[in-house]
C-alpha cells in the first residue's frame, strides 16, 4: 500500500468491475427498457466473451512491448469513450453488437497488464498475493456496479446517472494511471 502505482492500479481495478458487471448485470435490462429484442442481450454477452479472447491476447503482447500502466491508462479511456458513445446514442441491434465486440476487446486486456505490473513492482513471488489483492478490489467494484447499478435506476427512474458515473470514474483511473507514469 505504500506503492503508489500499486494503490492506483488497485483502485482502477475496482472501478474496471464496476463498470463491466454494470454492463453484465443491467444490459439486459437497459436493451428491454428500450424495446429491443431480450436475445440481443444474449448475442451482446456473447460477442463480449468472444472478442475477450483477442483483447486478453493483443494486451498481453502489447504489455511486453510497451508501458503497462500507460496500456491501462488507454485502456479504461477507451472503454469510457466507448461506454459514452454507446450510452449517448439510441441503441439499435448493430450498435449493441459493435459496442459489445469492442468492449469485449477492451475488457479482458486488463489482466494480463495488472499481473504483469505486479510482477514488475514487486517480482514474481509476491505476484500471487498481491495480483489476488488487486482481484479483490476489482471484485468489489463489481459488487458495488451490479447493486449501485440497480439502486440508481431504481432512485432515477434510468441508468443515465450510473453510465455518466462510469465513464467519469473511468476517465479519473485513466488519469490517474497516466499521471503516475508521469510523475
Amino acid at each position: 500500500l505504500r506503492n503508489p502505482l500499486f494503490v492506483v492500479m488497485a483502485l482502477a481495478y475496482f472501478v474496471c468491475g464496476m463498470r463491466l458487471v454494470f454492463l453484465t448485470t443491467h444490459l439486459p435490462s437497459y436493451l428491454a427498457i428500450c424495446g429491443m429484442d431480450p436475445m440481443l442481450s444474449a448475442q451482446a454477452l456473447g460477442m463480449i466473451g468472444g472478442f475477450n479472447v483477442l483483447g486478453s491476447l493483443f494486451f498481453g503482447w502489447a504489455g511486453g512491448r510497451w508501458n503497462k500502466q500507460v496500456l491501462l491508462g488507454l485502456l479504461y479511456s477507451a472503454r469510457s469513450l466507448v461506454l459514452a458513445g454507446y450510452f449517448i446514442a439510441a441503441p439499435t441491434p448493430t450498435s449493441t453488437l459493435v459496442f459489445a465486440a469492442v468492449m469485449g476487446f477492451l475488457w479482458l486486456g486488463v489482466a494480463p497488464l495488472v499481473a504483469g505490473s505486479v510482477a514488475e513492482m514487486f517480482g514474481l513471488r509476491w505476484q500471487a498475493m498481491l495480483g489476488g489483492v488487486a482481484f479483490v478490489c476489482h471484485q468489489i467494484g463489481s459488487f458495488v456496479g451490479a447493486l449501485g447499478g440497480g439502486l440508481i435506476f431504481d432512485l432515477a427512474g434510468s441508468y443515465d446517472m450510473a453510465w455518466k458515473a462510469g465513464v467519469a470514474m473511468g476517465l479519473a483511473a485513466s488519469m490517474g494511471q497516466f499521471l503516475l507514469c508521469a510523475g
